[in-house]
């Protein structure tokens, strides 16, 4: 059976939290409005994430061609050999030692961070995860595990506001300042602040620096600013001023638009975060204990115990196309243990199966 759902009601990161738990193989596809976005799953790990309006070997070319890695030509003729034996364009690439496969690996997990610091902010659309066999190309990708990513993707949107600040716009357009870049330097500063600094030339727009720096839309924007910061570039502002009354636009990528000065951008953003915070936070702060929100160590880690037992009760659906009349059920189908279908004092969670929807809190909740 395959799982599908909105994602009002069972968030983006509980899915993937769903399938990675139960080492499952397949297409996780989440949509909203006319956005689509394709995660492909190998035993409950991370292979790689694109938008589904691209085709992944086109888009890999692209890519690697403006970032001056292969030229037209050469991608024609990866592209001819690819029509003919189908492999991964990734592969034929390597094979020809055009591509160092950890080249290769950068540019496939900056894409799948990118992908999900956008996804899990989404509160709306739906998603359908459907069992597929994959042969795992060793040559081509290196497994993620979902555990890898999270705490990972849980900075990038923390950090988000902060950037914007400095870096509002994928249009913007940075200049090097007198401050040269020297050799003793480099020593202090990243090796993504380095390959960005190179492509900041007055002319190439954040967004053509994304393109060619092959490092992602995250990284790059936090080298800008890191560089802004350290005095080594300045942003040339617009020529035309835009008045205040319509306000100013500018993109996080090139699906969403934000409206507004730079400073109240980034209030907009962790007001976000704190009224509505993604539901990620809810469940991955088991990674860690500065995720722990100001409520009481007790009841944080009540709710952890209530959200693994929603996560069992999917996984029955999934599997059997209904929810379970009671919680031994999921003791009996080996999906938890006893001691998990109880809250902290060891009384048994109220649970009421209703159709296609259930009841689920303890005992003591009104």
């Amino acid at each position: 059976m395959a799982l599908e759902g909105k994602i009002v009601d069972f968030g983006v990161a509980d899915i993937l939290q769903l399938i990675s738990q139960q080492q499952k193989t397949g297409v996780l596809i989440v949509e909203r409005s006319n956005e689509s976005v394709e995660v492909l799953f190998w035993n409950g790990m991370i292979l790689t994430a694109y938008s589904s309006e691209q085709n992944e070997n086109e888009e890999l070319g692209w890519k690697l061609v403006t970032a001056g890695i292969i030229n037209k030509e050469q991608l024609k003729k990866v592209t001819d050999i690819r029509e003919k034996n189908f492999k991964h364009l990734g592969e034929i690439l390597i094979e020809l030692n055009m591509l160092s496969k950890e080249i290769l690996e950068q540019i496939i997990h900056n894409q799948i961070y990118d992908v999900f610091s956008e996804i899990f902010q989404w509160k709306d659309g739906s998603y359908a995860f459907r069992p597929k066999s994959i042969d795992l190309n060793e040559k081509v990708f290196s497994p993620l595990g979902l555990e890898l990513i999270i705490l990972d993707v849980l900075r990038m949107i923390d950090e988000w506001p902060d950037i914007l600040k400095k870096v509002p716009s994928l249009s913007s357009i940075f200049r090097k300042t007198d401050r040269r870049l020297t050799e003793k330097d480099k020593e202090d500063i990243s090796h993504e602040e380095i390959v960005v600094y190179k492509l900041v030339n007055g002319r190439n727009k954040v967004g053509d620096i994304v393109d060619k720096s092959l490092i992602g839309k995250f990284a790059t924007a936090k080298s800008l600013m890191g560089l802004l910061d350290a005095g080594y570039i300045k942003l040339i502002p617009k020529k035309k001023a835009i008045k205040a009354d319509k306000g100013v636009k500018f993109r996080i990528d090139d699906n969403v638009l934000i409206s507004g000065c730079y400073g109240v951008l980034a209030l907009i953003m962790l007001i976000l975060l704190i009224v509505s915070p993604p539901d990620i936070k809810g469940i991955y702060g088991l990674f860690t204990e500065s995720l722990i929100p100001s409520t009481s160590r007790h009841s944080y880690f009540e709710r952890n115990r209530l959200i693994k037992v929603k996560n069992a009760l999917q996984i029955y659906l999934w599997e059997n196309g209904r929810y379970p009349e009671n919680l031994k059920a999921l003791v009996n189908a080996r999906i938890l243990n006893r001691g998990e279908i109880k809250d902290s004092k060891g009384d048994m969670y109220y649970y009421k199966s209703e159709g296609g929807s259930y009841k689920l809190h303890q005992r003591d909740d009104t």
